[in-house]
């Protein structure tokens, strides 16, 4: 808990400092600065017409005035330089956490976890979502507002969650017993649902959204595959078994639902933690610590564990997952495919007996993903785990799994033996066995007869002390679409944003015009990025208004977003489907519907090279072809179009050459050889 950091006392400093100057400018503004002394600059004053006549502006700013200002200042200074000093000496976060496991000030420690957790949180999206502004042209700082509420939000939920199912603050643990780890009958999950209707009648239907389990039941030492399209439930039914469904997120449950012997209509998720690991979606939101090894540990530190216990626990559990080498990282430095990992291990610390992990594939590289997989088949049939999977990429773990369940239609359905194969546009796990040079992607020179649209060259990146991109070139020409692919951390999304907004003049080039001489609009006409975060790009209240805004941004025609995003959803304008689309929240549309808004909305500029970082993450088979045609769409308008994937069956199925990237540098084909005419 005491150790020393220089950064909270620097940034305490720093923001003791920005207080006096502020508050000296404010008095200095409102003719605060006028007392005794030498008079140092001598300011008109100015009086306000009325109603405001009793205020007055600027004034002489005398040198007692000034002192009295920074006088008025230093307390409040003092503070907040102290609360830095506290905190480069004390690890809040874990002061907070042990005064949550009991007595009179319980409840206000768990909110202190909550809140410091998102505290660190909230300056990375302070700038990720300013990034997305920026790549968008966006101005002003009431674009920030929306995403960067919505980010706030999900991050305090995120973090609330993931302490519950890791037993933060539970007054008591309940044992799983010896009967079957999971047994679900006859239940029925809803949200908004009359509860009344469905006591009397489980198999009745109910309002609201509902989702029908007949029967769900998993022996120990099973690996149990959950499947479906986005939207279909899949969490949902994990949050069920894992108690977040009914205790957290407000939903209901109807019928026999029991998870280790405990019914988990009864039971909240803290009180179960001890025996089911959880690995919620998108994990690295719900991150409480500040470093991996914390991170991994929070649970057994919480519940009041020994420290060498701890340790030892966490050792092993990095071990198991694979990234001991990440144990001393800031949480924040992580990658997502890293992030996943660390979760994982976070929720193997405590030794469970069930495991429920929602979608742990998405953000990994073939390696990890493979060792996932390993990992996963061990803990079920070695170690006798009961493992639950929700994944939409069945082939991965379709040769490992003991049974698999698919979801659709408000039902979920146990797939028969040798029906298990992946549905059309998912993935197979050969695909990315065999790498992108057997799955019939050219690692060569460009096949395409286009010219060059984008020309960068020696593009390198330093982040965090650590070189990012090395000394990258690559050529990009027109019509053709380009993978980049590699493990997580080789660098794909530092390149793709230094080719969007590049810092060197005569790095990147398109259309033979440099890139980083030009300006905010030229640089849209130029060269559109969409980032891997791509719902910071959405900021309006309805899918048309942000149409509208992207074409006065972009200075397009009227109606130029609107005709691109509905073609790539094959929505006749006039239509009641074109309609249902405008009229929604952008954040109430499909992740697929989202992604395409997103592209759309880059390509509101025209710009001649698109460029979009991890284009399939959390998208089903349906999405994926979605955001497939619209690729093709902007490439055969004559755009260059490149994208950063682990997904290497969407990258053979889409793109003419990939290339690997590792480490920083770009491996073979990156740079056109020869160009047909």
């Amino acid at each position: 808990m005491f150790r020393f950091r220089a950064a909270p006392l620097r940034h305490a400093a720093i923001l003791a400092i920005g207080f006096i100057v502020v508050r000296v400018l404010y008095r200095i503004l409102f003719h605060g600065v006028d007392g005794s002394g030498t008079v140092l600059v001598d300011l008109p004053v100015v009086r306000l017409p009325a109603p405001f006549a009793h205020v007055t502006m600027l004034g002489p700013i005398t040198s007692g005035g000034l002192w009295n200002s920074v006088e008025s200042a230093l307390p409040i200074a003092a503070v907040i330089f102290a609360f830095g000093a506290i905190n480069a000496c004390i690890d809040l976060s874990k002061l907070f956490a042990r005064g949550a496991r009991g007595g009179p000030l319980r409840g206000a420690a768990r909110t202190l976890v909550i809140a410091w957790a998102t505290v660190p949180a909230l300056g990375d999206a302070v700038r990720q979502v300013a990034l997305a502004r920026k790549l968008r042209g966006s101005r002003g700082a009431a674009a920030l507002l929306v995403p960067l509420l919505e980010r706030t939000v999900e991050r305090a939920v995120a973090i609330a969650a993931a302490m519950e199912v890791r037993g933060f603050g539970a007054q008591r643990s309940v044992d799983a017993g010896r009967a079957t780890p999971i047994e679900f009958r006859h239940v029925v999950l809803a949200y908004g649902a009359c509860a009344d209707a469905a006591d009397a009648d489980p198999g009745a239907p109910v309002e609201g959204w509902t989702l029908a389990v007949e029967e769900f039941v998993v022996p120990a030492g099973s690996l149990v595959l959950v499947s479906g399209p986005t939207g279909s439930g899949k969490s949902t039914m994990l949050h069920a078994l894992s108690g977040l469904h009914t205790h957290f997120d407000d939903g209901e449950l109807h019928g026999f639902a029991r998870v280790g012997g405990v019914d988990r209509r009864t039971v909240p998720p803290r009180e179960t933690a001890g025996f089911i690991g959880v690995v919620l979606q998108n994990p690295r939101i719900g991150f409480a610590s500040e470093t991996v090894a914390d991170e991994i540990g929070f649970a057994p530190t919480a519940r009041g564990v020994v420290a060498s216990i701890v340790a030892a626990r966490v050792a092993e559990a990095a071990a198991r997952v694979g990234v001991t080498a990440l144990l001393d990282r800031d949480i924040r430095a992580l990658s997502a495919g890293e992030a996943t990992l660390v979760a994982i291990a976070a929720a193997l610390v405590e030794r469970p007996r069930i495991l429920l992990v929602d979608e742990p594939l998405a953000d990994l590289d073939r390696e990890a993903r493979l060792r996932i997989r390993t990992l996963l088949d061990s803990l079920a049939h070695e170690h006798g785990v009961c493992v639950v999977v929700a994944e939409h990429r069945v082939g991965e773990l379709a040769a490992v799994a003991d049974a698999r369940f698919d979801l659709g239609d408000g039902r979920v359905v146990r797939v028969a033996p040798g029906a298990g194969a992946a549905p059309a546009g998912e993935e197979d796990a050969s695909s990315h066995d065999r790498g992108p040079a057997a799955t019939g992607a050219s690692t060569g020179e460009a096949r395409s007869g286009g010219e060059a649209r984008l020309e960068a060259r020696g593009i390198h990146v330093v982040l965090g002390g650590r070189v990012a991109v090395d000394e990258a070139s690559l050529d990009l020409c027109a019509g053709e679409i380009v993978a980049l692919a590699g493990p997580n951390g080789a660098g794909k999304s530092t390149l793709l944003l230094a080719l969007a907004l590049p810092k060197a003049a005569g790095a990147v080039r398109v259309n033979g015009i440099d890139v980083a001489r030009l300006r905010r609009r030229a640089r849209r006409a130029a060269v559109a990025l969409v980032p891997e975060a791509s719902d910071d790009l959405l900021c309006a209240t309805s899918t048309e208004e942000e149409c509208r805004r992207a074409d006065r941004e972009a200075g397009a025609p009227g109606g130029t977003t609107r005709a691109r995003f509905l073609a790539f959803l094959g929505a006749g304008d006039g239509t009641s489907t074109a309609a249902r689309l405008l009229a929604s929240h952008p954040r109430d549309l499909s992740t697929g519907e989202r992604r395409c808004l997103a592209i759309a909305i880059q390509l509101a500029a025209d710009a001649s090279v698109l460029l979009i970082d991890e284009p399939t993450r959390g998208l089903d088979a349906r999405a994926r072809s979605l955001v497939a045609a619209a690729l093709r769409t902007a490439a055969g308008e004559g755009r260059a179009v490149a994208i950063a994937t682990h997904d290497h069956a969407f990258a053979s199925e889409l793109a003419e050459r990939t290339i690997e990237m590792r480490d920083g540098r770009l491996g073979a084909g990156a740079l056109r050889t020869a160009v047909r005419s």
